[in-house]
Parts: C-alpha cells; sequence; structure tokens
C-alpha cells in the first residue's frame, strides 16, 4: 500500500484477536508496524503490488503525486455529499499515492503542517489534471466516482471529498500494516516526524464524484 517473520507478526495477530470489538471510531488497532530492519524490502513489495493491481501514474512523466487503477465498487451501496448514489459494480478510479514524488520532494523542510499543505497542494493540482484528462476522453465515461484511502482526513474534506471510516476487520489491518511501511521508506521530514510515523496511522475512505470533480475542478 513484513513483519518480524515469527514474533511481531504473531504479535500482531495476537493483538488484533484481543481487541476485536473493542474499537473506537477512526482509531487503528491490532498494529505492529513492520521492523525497520524489513523496511528495505518495502519499494521491491510496492513496486510488486503496483504491477499486479495494475497501478499507473496519473502523469506520463511521473511528476505528479497521483497515481490509479480502474476497479469495480464491491461494497454496499453508498450516497455521497452531493447525493450520487454509489451501487455495487460502478466503476471507480482508485487514487494512490506516486511514491516517486515523495523521493523527489526529499528537501521539503518544515513542520509537519506545511508538510501536509505541500502535499495537498500537489494533490489538488493533479486533481485539476484529472478532471481535464477526464473532459478529453482519456477515461472511460462510466467511471462514477474517485476512491482512496488515507490517512490525510482533514485536508481531503477540504479538497472535496466525501470521508467515512474504513471497516475494521482483515483488509484494514493488513492496509494499515503495509501504509506503515510505506510511510516509514517514503515520508520526508525531520527526524522527529519520521519517528511519529511508527505509530499506527488512523486511516478512512474517501470518496468523491465525477460529477463534483468536473464541477469543482475543471479549469
Amino acid at each position: 500500500m513484513g513483519s518480524n517473520i515469527t514474533g511481531r507478526r504473531n504479535c500482531w495477530l495476537r493483538r488484533s484477536w484481543h481487541l476485536r470489538g473493542k474499537t473506537t471510531p477512526g482509531r487503528s488497532v491490532g498494529h505492529c508496524a513492520p521492523p525497520g530492519f524489513l523496511l528495505w524490502l518495502w519499494p521491491f513489495l510496492d513496486r510488486l503490488v503496483s504491477r499486479c493491481l495494475g497501478i499507473k501514474p496519473l502523469r506520463r512523466d511521473e511528476t505528479g503525486i497521483v497515481s490509479f487503477e480502474l476497479r469495480r465498487h464491491r461494497g454496499k451501496p453508498l450516497r455521497l455529499d452531493d447525493g450520487t448514489l454509489l451501487k455495487p459494480g460502478d466503476m471507480l478510479l482508485e487514487l494512490h499515492m506516486n511514491n516517486l514524488w515523495f523521493i523527489h520532494n526529499r528537501d521539503i523542510s518544515g513542520s509537519a503542517g506545511e508538510s501536509r499543505w505541500k502535499v495537498s497542494s500537489a494533490f489538488a493540482e493533479d486533481l485539476r489534471y484529472l478532471a481535464r484528462q477526464m473532459m478529453e476522453g482519456a477515461f472511460p465515461t462510466e467511471v462514477k466516482a474517485l476512491h482512496g484511502i488515507t490517512t490525510l482526513h482533514s485536508p481531503a474534506r477540504r479538497l472535496g471529498f466525501t470521508v467515512t471510516e474504513l471497516p475494521n476487520n482483515l483488509r484494514r489491518r493488513i492496509t494499515t500494516f503495509y501504509l506503515s511501511g510505506l510511510r516509514r521508506v517514503y515520508y520526508f521530514g525531520k527526524p522527529g516526524i519520521q519517528a511519529r510515523q511508527r505509530k499506527p496511522p488512523v486511516l478512512n475512505e474517501v470518496w468523491m464524484s465525477r460529477a463534483r470533480l468536473l464541477e469543482r475542478y475543471q479549469s
């Protein structure tokens, strides 16, 4: 989006089982971050996952922060903030972070708030680019909405996304574990900020209808 092959993996599963049914909305539980000595695996794992899922960079020169894949909505019907109703089988544009962007921007300095602002600004610029691409027919017209999983809940709302809680299931625990490794490998910032990336990320789902994207970001 590794574990200490026996010990930490068992720790993760035991904690998940012990804490089942004792969750607090918006909190990640049953989480052990991957140990530091295994983080060298994460770039290879990231490339493998991207290849298997067919994830592509939004911009051909790969300078943007957004990557994407096309998939079908497999969840329950969901009504977004603008009234759009998503039904099972509707086509989604799944959004992912392009980790190369973080590598190219490792020289960014400042507070965590300034770093989040930089990420949000880059994401907004790519949303404008995506809206233009959709108007030009670069994506299937049946794409009904954008979807992603992120820790940046407040910036996502400001960008126009509907934010919903990610169900506390096996998918959430695997995603949390995987993204914890990615954040420690690719996150730019000061050592104190990087140290806080060992804490379990609080993940939510974000959604934006095609109609809202074009209304808000079409230049």
